[in-house]
């Protein structure tokens, strides 16, 4: 879990809206971190590699308001307006890296208002 660590580091650093990292938790299998944008603002990435699970969220005033999560090898999104919803559509089962979901979630954020 220390090489995603220092990667999701790695990859956080190149956004200026990202404020910290914070890693909640940490084990041999899994790892819990929180990308900081400003107080009622995070994103929050879980990896699991023996579950094969990978999730991206963006948290705001404590309501997800965005995701991508893969498991098992299949992802789904979590839209921006539906985020309680699983978009299985050929967009919504598109792998994507946290770059690519940094992108998304800067973009949303700028038309929300919120960045």
């Amino acid at each position: 879990m220390d090489a995603v660590e220092r990667e999701v580091q790695r990859t956080a650093a190149k956004w200026a809206f990202v404020q910290r990292v914070e890693t909640v938790d940490k084990t041999d299998d899994a790892i819990k971190l929180r990308l900081h944008i400003d107080t009622d603002c995070f994103i929050q990435i879980y990896t699991n590699t023996r579950k094969q699970i990978i999730s991206y969220a963006v948290v705001f005033n404590r309501a997800r308001i965005l995701g991508r999560d893969c498991d098992g090898g299949t992802w789904h999104r979590h839209p921006p307006g539906q985020p309680d919803e699983h978009d299985f559509s050929p967009d919504g089962q598109r792998a994507v890296s946290l770059d690519e979901f940094l992108t998304e979630t800067q973009q949303i954020l700028q038309d929300e208002g919120i960045l």
